[in-house]
């Protein structure tokens, strides 16, 4: 009887803790994750300009743009390894920002096509060198 409520117990709280868990994820957690989510989305735009005609002047338009957003993707991610291993701590939230800015720039340009006015990533974040001073 006593191991059947403990088992309850558990069944019904490792939910909650689950949950209280993600939310204390830190911020390099975080970022993580937006790279993950972002890297999805040039994944799943990839194979739609992929899928065009192959004569479409729009799909290698399209394909070298994803293409530049993922090398910047790549860039941010090696920014944010830099940072948690190598950053000073009283420098680390600032770095973060700027990371999340690069993030949030890239995945506002994913959507955007060839001709469109791309947004510019972050001026402390340029030709793919974090630059706080």
């Amino acid at each position: 009887m006593f191991a059947r409520r403990v088992a309850v117990l558990l069944f019904v709280s490792l939910p909650l803790i689950a949950m209280l868990g993600g939310c204390a994820a830190s911020r390099y957690d975080q970022l993580r994750s937006k790279s993950a989510k972002i890297d999805t989305a040039l994944t799943r735009e990839r194979d739609r300009a992929v899928a065009l005609p192959a004569e479409s002047p729009v799909r290698a338009q399209r394909i070298e743009h994803l293409s530049r957003l993922r090398n910047e993707l790549s860039a941010v991610n090696l920014g944010l390894t830099g940072v948690r291993r190598a950053m000073p701590d009283d420098m680390r939230d600032v770095a973060y920002d700027v990371l999340e800015q690069a993030y949030d720039t890239i995945n506002w340009n994913i959507p955007l096509g060839p001709g469109d006015a791309l947004k510019p990533m972050p001026s402390q974040f340029s030709g793919g060198v974090l630059k706080l001073k």
